[in-house]
């Protein structure tokens, strides 16, 4: 029991379960299935808020008030928007007043024509240009993974194994609150008694245990948010 309540099963629920199962042993299958429901999501919402605040997106799942981390690659991305923009105005840049310079003959000798150049070397502009397209699409990326997102509900997963060793895990499979309380009351189901092998067994509530065991160690189910002026 004592395993159950260190997952955050409440303390009814726990003595509930007691006086039904037959044997310590008995509740091992549930004891596993909480455990795995309870470490696979709480791995998930690590990675998940370690990748969020990588990307600068970390913000309170469920519109709190908490002051946003700019990320780490915020700085990036400002400096990358900086040289794209000067990249564009050397592109497009204009002398004013236009530089005068003397044309020369073949012999290199003054020809008396006066020639205005107000743009930069056309080779020049387009090692600029080569370069402008180049960052585009790293200033793309850079934007499309740390534009932050409003505010949104905590993701659930399935029960999947917890590895410390493995360098790349693989990826979770999404779940709804209902389907991991479905599991959870096909073990309760389990551990129901039997009219004909305990007839003295207190029955319960299935349904009603696996909603406040999935209430105890899932994450709060966020509002509604109202609308304004609403």
């Amino acid at each position: 029991m004592r395993q159950l309540q260190a997952l955050g099963v409440p303390k009814d629920v726990c003595q509930t379960l007691q006086q039904c199962a037959a044997s310590p042993a008995t509740l091992e299958p549930l004891r596993r299935l909480i455990s795995g429901i309870v470490f696979s999501n709480a791995v998930h919402r690590a990675r998940t808020t370690q990748a969020r605040r990588a990307a600068g997106r970390a913000r309170d799942p469920h519109y709190g008030r908490t002051p946003e981390a700019p990320g780490a690659l915020r700085p990036l991305r400002e400096l990358v928007d900086r040289v794209v923009a000067d990249l564009e105005r050397l592109i497009n840049w204009q002398f004013a007043p236009p530089i005068e310079l003397q044309e020369l003959d073949a012999k290199l000798k003054p020809t008396g024509r006066i020639v205005r150049v107000a743009r930069l070397d056309e080779g020049v502009r387009e090692v600029f240009g080569t370069a402008h397209r180049a960052l585009l699409g790293v200033q793309a990326r850079l934007h499309d993974v740390t534009d932050r997102s409003r505010g949104r509900k905590a993701t659930l997963v399935q029960p999947f194994r917890v590895s410390a060793f493995r360098a790349r895990a693989a990826r979770p499979m999404p779940a709804r609150r209902r389907d991991l309380e479905r599991q959870l009351r096909d073990e309760l189901l389990r551990l129901r008694p039997k009219r004909t092998t305990r007839p003295t067994a207190a029955p319960f509530d299935v349904d009603r245990l696996a909603r406040r065991i999935g209430n105890s160690i899932l994450p709060p189910q966020s509002r509604t948010r109202p609308r304004a002026g609403g």
